[in-house]
């Protein structure tokens, strides 16, 4: 019986030895498990506060955005006021994004504004603007030489030469719309401005 046991004990004894190997084993995989569960926590976690930020910025910049609508809208109402103000002139290119009042002409008409503006266009080379017709609330333009404005000017000069010839015809009352009739190219496109 003594015997018996002994080669009991020594069975276990060899078989808790072998599994101690694989108990190590398993016990390091899920060390190394619980180490991986653990960085993806912080990396969620870090996310987490990035998407908070980035959130509070975009909210930021949304409210930016609408406060610079906001100032564009009154921006465009006071300069229609402004150019109501001032009644017919000649708006010219300016340094800025629109044109400004160049010369206010009194008992002026369409002809008079166009006759006055084109000597403005000779003295800077720039192509000649041709009134067609005036029709209803909208005056029908179209250019002497269409491809410098469409294609030598570049795309803020033909924007500040189509926005002068508009503001100037538009201040006159009654004009709401003017018509520009040229071939389209890479820097200007035809059809109906208003300021």
């Amino acid at each position: 019986m003594y015997r018996l046991w002994l080669g009991l004990v020594l069975v276990l004894v060899i078989h808790a030895g072998c599994g101690d190997g694989k108990t190590k084993q398993l016990n390091a995989a899920l060390e190394k498990s619980k180490a991986t569960i653990q960085a993806i926590s912080d990396e969620n976690s870090q996310l987490k506060e990035q998407i908070s930020r980035l959130q509070t910025e975009f909210n930021d910049l949304q409210n930016e955005n609408s406060n610079l609508k906001i100032s564009e809208t009154e921006l465009q109402q006071w300069s229609r006021q402004l150019a109501e103000q001032l009644g017919p002139a000649v708006w010219y290119p300016g340094p800025y994004e629109r044109p400004l009042p160049r010369k206010i002409i009194e008992r002026a008409t369409a002809e008079k504004l166009v006759q006055s503006l084109n000597d403005l266009f000779r003295q800077a080379q720039l192509p000649e603007v041709i009134l067609l017709k005036v029709l209803g609330d909208t005056a029908f333009v179209d250019i002497s030489q269409d491809e410098q404005l469409t294609q030598q000017m570049g795309s803020t000069g033909a924007t500040g030469y189509i926005q002068a010839v508009t503001y100037t015809l538009t201040s006159l009352p009654g004009i709401h719309y003017v018509d520009f009739q040229f071939k389209e190219g890479d820097h200007a496109v035809p059809g109906r401005y208003s300021r």
